[in-house]
């Protein structure tokens, strides 16, 4: 039997996050000089992260991840 198709409510109530996060700029369209260094230290937190995964809480590590994404979008 074929999948269900979603009314168009139940399709925007699913695909809308995405499509916003699609929509925000990302801080590599910007020309700033300093960028580079942003991205630079941006991966060094990641990596400080992943490193100390095991000695932190989920949630923790998680809000980590997420305020580093941040310091991208713009």
């Amino acid at each position: 039997m074929p999948e269900q198709l979603l009314d168009f409510p139940q399709y925007v109530e699913r695909t809308e996050p995405a499509r916003q996060r699609l929509l925000q700029p990302i801080a590599f369209d910007d020309d700033r000089d300093d960028l580079e260094w942003t991205v630079r230290d941006v991966i060094e937190e990641l990596e400080y992260l992943v490193d100390m995964k095991a000695t932190m809480a989920p949630e923790e590590f998680v809000d980590g991840v997420r305020e580093q994404a941040r310091r991208l979008l713009k």
